[in-house]
């Protein structure tokens, strides 16, 4: 059987169903553009490197000996700093990308299935073996809060993030937010919980990232959607059933 799809641009990935009236075609998709899948690395690296550096300031494991001239604590906190400017550089990025990136109508289409409730049953009836996956958008529902999710995460961590900068460096940039970082330390109920809470959303990224990687893995075995892949090659994979002539 001949399919004619115009959006094709790859091999047409085939697989014989179980009846003999129908097959069942994965067409690809491109989905990622190249920008989008560095910013994804990009964020897996820096927040690995905060989970590390932040760990070690919460709990230094490692002294400088007998020497004064080595300043572990503060070479540890400076990467640190660096990593989540990266962070915070990489998410006000990506968010541009989902409002006004070319390409990201798919993405902005998912906010419909997170209204819809039958998009909902759809997603949660797929996870147990009933039925395949069927949404408008890149995202089922379930995906798309959970991401949305992590970057209120990524949000909160930042601001608690200056809060915490500010109150050690008091010039530069440190100088210039201290005032409005302040008055959110107070509100928060002081530097104590402020800390508190910058190192719960570091405990949210780690709960996260194994549950993201098992799913990944899952989804691609369970829809062959090509989920492994997307982040390399940018292209997903997407069932439709045609009827054979």
């Amino acid at each position: 059987m001949k399919i004619e799809d115009s959006q094709v641009d790859k091999e047409l990935y085939v697989q014989k169903g179980q009846t003999k009236d129908v097959e069942e075609a994965y067409y690809p998709q491109f989905v990622y553009s190249w920008m989008n899948r560095i910013l994804h690395w990009i964020r897996a690296l820096v927040i690995t490197g905060l989970a590390v550096t932040g760990f070690y300031i919460a709990d230094p494991f490692l002294s400088p000996g007998n020497s004064s001239d080595e300043f572990i604590f503060a070479q540890w906190g400076a990467w640190h700093n660096i990593f989540g400017a990266i962070l915070i550089a990489s998410g006000i990025l990506r968010i541009y990308l989902f409002f006004f990136g070319k390409g990201s109508t798919a993405e902005k289409k998912s906010i419909k299935d997170v209204m819809s409730l039958r998009s909902w049953k759809i997603q949660l009836k797929s996870y147990f073996f009933v039925g395949e996956l069927r949404k408008k958008g890149l995202y089922g529902p379930l995906q798309f809060v959970t991401y949305s999710v992590i970057m209120l995460l990524i949000l909160v961590a930042s601001l608690t993030g200056f809060m915490l900068y500010a109150h050690v460096y008091h010039l530069g940039f440190g100088g210039l937010i201290y005032e409005p970082m302040a008055v959110l330390t107070s509100w928060c109920g002081g530097l104590a919980n402020v800390r508190l809470i910058h190192h719960i959303t570091m405990w949210g990224f780690l709960i996260f990232i194994p549950i993201h990687i098992y799913l990944v893995i899952w989804s691609a075995v369970r829809f062959k959607h090509g989920a492994l892949d997307v982040m390399f090659t940018g292209y997903g994979y997407h069932l439709k059933k045609d009827l054979k002539k």
